[in-house]
């Protein structure tokens, strides 16, 4: 393995610790990536990854974000943004794209130094070791696109790194706003950027085995954790179906069931057998 990997993590720290572990060793210890963080100091309390990461681009948040587009661009980006009131583009999607473009702005430099770039976030739970990729195209796991493209987790050659993260850009245009989605959320926005500077050509999908996890108290702008881990400390799921299917993408379940994740695995037996019996219900009445 010959390839430089660096993950970036971005937004807020969610997930905890065991959720980070499983980052270290199946990411970064996999593929010897390096980790790089992009969050808010409000959310920082001695965490791990602080010591783990190599780069810590810890930003003064602000209260408002819609300032930092107001200082950074002139176009119809809040127009646009205001069209996604009810579907998190304007909770999260905002937050989200300042994000990339903070670290399109300033860390290009370090980023350039790698083959290949994660850009993912905080409360990605692995349960076995990350695919290895050298290709030049953008792996993006399988499902969870919300009529457009899965935007949690992607593997992007470095030679495409800056119109990979060039997303506000998009949102200011009038490519953007001319968009007819009925749906607009973060992941169309994501999918018509791609498109709308050619990426989407490269983006090639790879089976699911991760989860987004949460602990109970973690704050978040948009989904809140309604299922528990059990047996599992605090630890929760965020989507359920996601969950499920990234269980059933690992070909050799032993691994799972002979290793320290064999609790999450009896809590998606539970999650399969509750939806047989909830079909036979809904078949019986």
């Amino acid at each position: 393995m010959n390839k430089k990997y660096l993950t970036i993590l971005s937004g807020n720290p969610r997930g905890g610790e065991r959720t980070w572990e499983s980052l270290y060793e199946n990411v970064l210890d996999a593929l010897n990536s390096d980790l790089a963080i992009c969050t808010g100091d409000k959310w920082l309390k001695n965490q791990s990854f602080l010591d783990i990461a190599k780069f810590n681009w810890i930003i003064d948040e602000p209260n408002d974000w819609t300032t930092y587009y107001e200082d950074n661009f002139d176009g119809t980006w809040k127009e646009f943004f205001l069209r996604g009131m009810d579907t998190g583009l304007y909770s999260s999607g905002l937050i989200h794209f300042a994000l990339k473009d903070i670290i399109l702005k300033n860390f290009s430099n370090e980023i350039l130094n790698y083959d290949f770039i994660i850009y993912s976030r905080f409360d990605q739970f692995y349960l076995s070791k990350h695919k290895y990729f050298d290709s030049e195209e953008i792996w993006v796991p399988e499902g969870e696109d919300y009529f457009g493209l899965c935007d949690r987790h992607a593997i992007v050659p470095v030679r495409y790194i800056k119109q990979y993260l060039n997303i506000c850009s998009y949102v200011d245009s009038s490519s953007a706003l001319n968009l007819k989605a009925d749906n607009l959320n973060c992941e169309v926005v994501y999918l018509n950027q791609l498109k709308d500077n050619g990426l989407f050509n490269y983006v090639k999908r790879y089976d699911r085995t991760q989860f987004t996890s949460a602990l109970k108290n973690d704050f978040t702008n948009w989904r809140i954790p309604k299922y528990k881990i059990y047996f599992f400390g605090k630890l929760m799921i965020k989507y359920p179906d996601e969950y499920i299917s990234s269980f059933e993408s690992i070909s050799q379940k032993k691994e799972i069931i002979f290793s320290k994740y064999y609790l999450l695995y009896i809590n998606y037996l539970y999650l399969k057998i509750r939806r047989i019996f909830g079909k036979i219900k809904k078949i019986g009445t």
